[in-house]
């Protein structure tokens, strides 16, 4: 069996930085995409737009008074 020289475990460290850091991109541009897409279809359909805390994504404010949980 061959052993793998020093520089093959920085290249393949390299890689998967340079990975992470693609793929980290591609879902910030798709979560913009979606937000994009939501909106537009909302003001399409004529329905409140929904706003989002930052802080935790999860927890929904109504835009609309009328809006009850």
């Amino acid at each position: 069996m061959s052993d793998r020289p020093p520089s093959a475990g920085a290249s393949h460290a390299e890689f998967m930085r340079a990975t992470n850091d693609e793929l980290a991109k591609f879902e910030r541009r798709e979560r913009e995409f979606r937000k994009k897409d939501r909106d537009e279809r909302a003001k399409r359909l004529q329905l409140p737009v929904e706003t989002y805390d930052a802080e935790d994504w999860r927890r929904r404010t109504p835009s609309s008074p009328l809006h009850r949980t």
